[in-house]
């Protein structure tokens, strides 16, 4: 008789993942959202079998889905539970109980696990995959440095990670002082060859900077993401003000909508910033690329963030950054060699990074596109596959498909 091991380890191998986002579609042909689709492709490709238990949503996929390549995929439909209020917390524990008789039969035939953290059902999916599952993976897709503006369950999270004794990816900064099991996190944004076709316009961007400096001209700032407290485009766009209150011309550009936006046109309108701000709503993908190579800085300046994949996506394009606090962000700006930190609570510290950068010598700032552009090197799909390979074959030594 076979151990379990010897089974989990046989072909063909089966990969069960679990989280609460959305994903659409019907009878085998799926789609989820963007940049997680781009992770799953390659996490599907090392398996034989994919089961994905989830929310579906009604209805064909939304625009901001993209198809799964993967075609080997089964999909177990969670039930949906969530909200504020006494009855919605209830509700939740209600529905814990259900996720766990769906999943755990799911979890004894799996090969390996893969849950996306932090959620409500983790509270149950974390201990469950632990008892259950010796290949256990989780990604903790939120701010890992705590920082006092999240849920109670998040914190609850994280401390259930460290005792996880899987593999957990987290979202921080190379050589942080971590348990063995945690890795920092590789969240792939382009392919090798799509970032190579972006050499010519950074090469652009470096003449531009040279042939109409931007100390003698408009300041181009753009914000790209979901309209929010959290993102806090309100503190951004009263640094604007400070900055054309300074005689600094300056131009912003926010792409995006949400749940703040309104608020965020109202603030336009009382600093009287028509003239300097533009609310483009929601853009395309290559309408983004656009506004990436148009901006001198893109700048998110939020009160938490757990990577900042939109800084990769700018760096791609030769765009150095202005963010937020925390030891993460600190490390995607290189300490000042692809940006500068500041202050989400204070509009001056904002205005005072973008100011700095613009004042830069030209050649300073050169040399800034240059390590935007060979930072996110490390952060391509080719990258990301390798880090994943390394957990299926070497840590957890499972076989991969044929021809691959």
């Amino acid at each position: 008789m076979t151990s379990r091991g010897e089974r989990l380890r046989a072909r063909p191998t089966t990969l069960l993942v679990l989280g609460d986002t959305n994903y659409s579609g019907h009878d085998g042909d799926w789609h989820t959202l963007v940049a997680l689709s781009k992770q799953l492709d390659v996490w599907f490709a090392d398996f034989d079998r994919v089961v994905i238990a989830a929310h579906l949503l009604p209805g064909d996929p939304p625009s901001f889905h993209r198809r799964l390549d993967q075609q080997n995929i089964e999909f177990v439909e969670l039930p949906v539970a969530g909200g504020s209020g006494v009855r919605a917390k209830l509700g939740i524990v209600l529905a814990l109980v259900t996720w766990v008789r769906i999943v755990a039969p799911l979890m004894r035939q799996a090969s390996a696990v893969h849950l996306r953290t932090p959620c409500n059902m983790m509270m149950a999916f974390i201990p469950l995959a632990r008892l259950l599952c010796p290949n256990r993976y989780a990604i903790y897709a939120d701010n890992w440095e705590p920082l006092g503006v999240e849920p109670a369950s998040y914190r609850a999270q994280r401390w259930m990670l460290h005792h996880f004794g899987g593999v957990v990816h987290a979202y921080v900064p190379p050589g942080a002082a971590l348990p063995a099991h945690v890795r920092p996190n590789v969240s792939p944004s382009f392919t090798d060859a799509e970032l190579a076709s972006l050499d010519a316009e950074v090469a652009r961007r470096v003449d531009r900077l040279r042939t109409d400096p931007v100390a003698d001209r408009e300041l181009r700032l753009c914000v790209v993401g979901t309209f929010s407290v959290r993102k806090n485009q309100f503190g951004v766009i009263r640094a604007v003000a400070l900055l054309r209150d300074r005689g600094i011309p300056v131009r912003l550009r926010l792409a995006g909508t949400g749940r703040t936006q309104d608020e965020a046109r109202a603030l336009v309108d009382e600093l009287g910033l028509a003239e300097q701000v533009e609310l483009l709503g929601h853009i395309g993908r290559a309408e983004v690329g656009e506004l990436f190579a148009w901006a001198d800085i893109n700048v998110l300046v939020s009160r938490a963030e757990g990577f900042g994949k939109v800084f990769l996506e700018g760096m791609a394009h030769g765009c150095p950054a202005v963010c937020g606090s925390g030891e993460m962000q600190r490390s995607l700006v290189g300490s000042g060699a692809r940006g500068r930190q500041a202050d989400p609570d204070d509009p001056a510290d904002i205005a005072a990074a973008l100011a700095a950068l613009r004042d830069l010598p030209v050649e300073e700032q050169a040399a800034m596109v240059a390590s935007c552009k060979g930072y996110v090197a490390a952060f391509t799909t080719e990258a990301f596959a390798r880090e994943i390979q390394t957990i299926v074959c070497d840590l957890w030594q499972l076989p991969l498909p044929e021809g691959r």
